[in-house]
């Protein structure tokens, strides 16, 4: 509570006037419940770890939440709400303009010094972006698929706000696409096929984590890097010859909006 008083209860009913609840040792169905304002509440956390936050000016109630919260909020960091829950779900703005659906899901650990990242997207439209048409229109006509990637982050303090943090790390990136396999030249007749390759990448990341709110965080992210597998999907020119991607530079941006819980 904002006085700084600590309650146990169990939740019966939480609603845009306030919170309904019993004691938490209260086991008679019949009993009464207890009503508070929502104003008068700061934060509630439940049983399963997940931080139900009510009032989100830590400037004004940062003592309070250390009472309530005990020995993880000690720090008496003037934003420690913005940090109090671990995950964050985003959706790629950057990915959906070039023909991308992809989710990140990071969880914050050791106390929020590193961020381990997870992402997928699929690709469902192959003639978005300048980049794509391009690749769709060529002899191979590739298609990507979709990709999957896992990465890992170290999150510097910021001396301004704790609210936004740089970061530096690494991403791996696996990526698999459709294209046509070039089969046959006889006669100068060439033949092609339907054919499925995947690509891995390894990349270093940096880029800033900004809090907007406890629970509504922006996230940029630029990583780049070279692919990892010699000959990417074995293609063939129309010499005959693979063709070796890994010198080819790969990056990748990101301009995501997320919901942190």
């Amino acid at each position: 509570m904002v006085s700084g008083q600590k309650i146990e209860a169990n939740i019966k009913e939480i609603s845009k006037d306030g919170i309904s609840y019993k004691n938490y040792n209260d086991i008679d169905t019949n009993s009464s419940s207890f009503f508070i304002n929502r104003i008068s509440v700061v934060v509630i956390k439940y049983n399963n770890g997940v931080t139900e936050i009510f009032n989100a000016n830590p400037n004004e109630l940062q003592d309070q939440v250390s009472n309530l919260l005990g020995s993880s909020a000690k720090s008496k960091k003037v934003d420690d709400l913005y940090s109090l829950n671990k995950n964050l779900l985003s959706i790629n703005s950057l990915a959906l303009a070039n023909g991308d659906f992809t989710l990140m899901y990071d969880r914050d650990v050791l106390n929020n010094k590193i961020q381990l990242s997870f992402l997928g997207g699929y690709n469902f439209n192959s003639r978005m972006g300048a980049l794509n048409l391009y690749i769709t229109d060529s002899k191979d006509k590739a298609k990507k698929l979709f990709d999957a990637g896992i990465g890992i982050n170290y999150l510097f303090d910021n001396t301004i706000s704790n609210r936004i943090n740089y970061f530096v790390g690494f991403l791996g990136k696996y990526m698999v696409y459709n294209y046509q396999q070039l089969v046959d030249t006889t006669n100068n007749q060439k033949k092609y096929q339907p054919a499925t390759g995947n690509q891995i990448s390894l990349m270093l990341t940096n880029g800033c984590l900004f809090r907007i709110s406890p629970n509504f965080n922006v996230k940029i992210i630029c990583s780049i890097g070279k692919s990892i597998n010699s000959v990417s999907l074995d293609k063939i020119n129309d010499k005959g010859e693979k063709i070796d991607y890994s010198n080819f530079p790969k990056m990748y941006l990101g301009y995501c909006f997320g919901y942190r819980f």
